[in-house]
């Protein structure tokens, strides 16, 4: 007995040692791999497409698959982030070259907007007693601003360097996903200590939690920012492409959504005295902006997710807190899996308790 003990101890161990640092192995690849995972998910429907018209040849349809990945979501994906990191940059030092110029530069410098000018004159006159301690404050804060943009000049360089190899090592996992994928998951149920109900249930329920984040999230926010883009270039509002991020980032914000930005960005326009084009924006964001999101989720999700918007919303903001971007998709995932372990966990007990 003591013997088999000692077995099943030393067996438990290896196991241990040799899947810790099998996971110590793929750490470094652990972004692209998932990256590749979660889009090998929703565009193996594609690829399923794709090796029916190409007579099962599943290297030529996975190689045809990764080039369009390629051509028609990476490349559009890296403009805009590049767009967007150049205009963040450009305001950040803007910034710090008005606020280096004091009190005074700062009232100068908003002479074209009256109202603004007079609200920020008004302020600084009531803190004209204080205007020693004023100054140091804007140079410490344009010393910081400074500061900031050689930092992330730095950190830039870096990351374009891992951000490439990333995606060459995510591409490569890819191409593997979509020709093998298939066979990869069914060897993966073998494995699973669950009956064949239970792994169904559990792939559903995750399957369902990725459909409702991607096209009742991610496209739907994607669609209410291209919509608030428009409407800003049409206006004149500088910087377009980054507040139409922001935008979409913001229509995962329960409650206030996507009014998060285009609110402030009307009550801007009317500080500037442009009274028509804050109405404008204002009637336009509460009119189609805001309404995206009731009409087109329930249209491309088809029915909701049995998971509470309330859940989903705080596994989306822990995953982005832990995993970064990637967490978007991984909160989500998470959350399924313990649901579907708790409701699998449930009815066994009432099998249990019926027998």
């Amino acid at each position: 007995m003591n013997g088999r003990w000692v077995t099943y101890f030393l067996a438990g161990a290896l196991v241990i040692v040799v899947f810790g640092a099998l996971l110590r192995l793929l750490e470094p690849f652990f972004r692209p791999i998932f990256w590749a995972l979660i889009l090998g998910l929703y565009l193996f429907p594609i690829n399923r497409f794709f090796r029916r018209r190409l007579k099962g040849r599943r290297g030529l349809s996975a190689l045809l698959l990764t080039f369009l990945v390629v051509f028609f979501v990476l490349l559009p994906l890296s403009f805009v982030l590049t767009e967007v990191t150049r205009q963040a940059l450009e305001i950040v030092g803007q910034a710090r070259k008005i606020l280096q110029s004091g009190p005074e530069g700062i009232v100068f410098s908003l002479q074209k907007y009256p109202r603004i000018y007079a609200l920020v004159k008004s302020i600084l006159l009531k803190l004209s007693p204080f205007e020693n301690q004023l100054k140091q404050l804007l140079a410490a804060v344009a010393s910081g601003a400074g500061q900031f943009l050689l930092t992330q000049g730095k950190a830039l360089f870096r990351n374009t360097v891992q951000l490439f190899l990333d995606l060459v090592f995510m591409l490569i996992t890819l191409f593997y996903l979509f020709r093998d994928g298939d066979l990869f998951y069914e060897e993966l149920k073998k494995l699973l200590p669950t009956t064949v109900e239970e792994t169904e249930r559990i792939t559903g329920k995750v399957q369902e939690v990725l459909r409702a984040v991607l096209f009742g999230g991610l496209l739907t926010g994607l669609a209410q920012g291209v919509a608030a883009l428009i409407i800003y270039l049409l206006l004149g509002v500088s910087p377009a492409v980054l507040l139409g991020l922001l935008t979409a980032a913001s229509s995962f914000v329960p409650l206030v959504g996507t009014t998060l930005v285009w609110g402030p960005v009307a009550i801007y326009l009317l500080l500037k005295a442009s009274v028509i084009k804050a109405l404008i924006l204002l009637l336009y964001g509460a009119l189609v902006i805001s309404q995206i999101d009731s009409l087109l989720r329930p249209f491309i999700v088809g029915s909701q997710t049995e998971i509470h918007t309330l859940f989903l919303f705080f596994s989306i903001l822990g995953g982005l807190k832990v995993f970064g971007l990637l967490g978007v998709f991984l909160g989500p995932i998470i959350l399924s899996l313990a649901i579907s372990l708790v409701e699998i966990y449930r009815l066994k007990v009432q099998n249990a308790r019926t027998a």
